[in-house]
């Protein structure tokens, strides 16, 4: 059985000593409340962001050389760094969740993880380092606004969202918080690759399919989270309930937030695309 009340620092784990302080809900709360605030008083207004975009579109300058070398440099070793920390927590999640449903424990006991296998072997270490990771992720939106860009209500909400929803998870063990270790970590290993790329000069193509990942990501996360709702015998405590309802109330809109991204920026890329085509089309007649 899980011992969600005790606060003892998972083996292995780095500043052991700071254990209590990241499991005690202030913490998670209170970075979250300062980081919504510093976005909001450095936030560039619309006028300035876009005035920012128009300049750097006339003077031709392409995303690796808006910045000086030292800026491009930190950012991309940042977006490295995350794609190969995710990588790496994605592998390791996935070896275990394979251990888990091969050791000849039913179905249920597997996928409730009854006698605390998974939590043991690796989601209490990984999924303590993923939750530390929401906390270093804001440097995201400082990239953002340092460029002159404008932070974004989804990108406050993502980030800051994260860190209490991760909280939730480890603080209180509930099992369904692989979900969020496993598929955020794979998509993150993606995500932040492309975004090294594009910071040197470099543009793969499929920036859009990362955002129907992501979408994809949360439908399926959510009604898989649900699910242990469901699945008697299987949340033994208010605490893991708890977690899992504050998961599920996180990405409701998140999820509509995302969408509603999509919507707006490659619906206006398409609209824009078809006019120049028509224009186009009028010249050549």
């Amino acid at each position: 059985m899980l011992d969600v009340d005790a606060l003892k620092p998972i083996p292995g784990i780095p500043f052991p000593q700071l254990y209590e302080f990241f499991m005690d809900w202030k913490t998670p709360v209170g970075i979250a409340a300062v980081y919504t605030i510093c976005v909001y008083l450095f936030n560039p207004s619309r006028a300035a962001a876009k005035l920012s975009r128009v300049e750097a579109k006339n003077r031709g300058v392409s995303n690796a050389s808006k910045s000086s070398k030292a800026m491009t440099a930190f950012v991309f070793l940042h977006n490295l760094f995350l794609s190969i920390y995710s990588g790496i927590t994605f592998v390791c999640m996935a070896k275990s969740m394979h251990k888990l449903f091969n050791r000849g424990s039913s179905l249920h006991d597997a996928y409730c993880d009854i006698d605390g296998f998974l939590w043991n072997d690796s989601l209490g270490f990984w999924g303590y380092l993923f939750y530390l990771s929401k906390f270093y992720e804001v440097i995201d939106t400082m990239i953002i606004i340092m460029k002159g860009r404008r932070s974004s209500l989804l990108q406050t909400y993502h980030h800051s969202g994260a860190m209490i929803t991760m909280w939730s998870g480890i603080r209180y063990q509930a099992q369904p918080i692989w979900i969020f270790v496993v598929f955020n970590s794979f998509i993150h290993s993606i995500m932040y690759m492309y975004y090294a790329l594009t910071s040197v000069g470099f543009h793969p193509p499929g920036k859009r399919y990362l955002t129907s990942l992501q979408i994809s990501q949360f439908l399926v996360g959510m009604s898989t989270a649900i699910s242990y709702v469901i699945v008697p015998n299987c949340l033994k405590t208010p605490g893991q309930q708890f977690a899992v309802a504050v998961n599920v109330g996180y990405l409701l809109p998140l999820t509509y937030l995302f969408v509603d991204f999509a919507r707006t920026t490659y619906g206006k890329r398409k609209a824009a695309a078809a006019a120049a085509a028509s224009e186009l089309a009028k010249k050549t007649e």
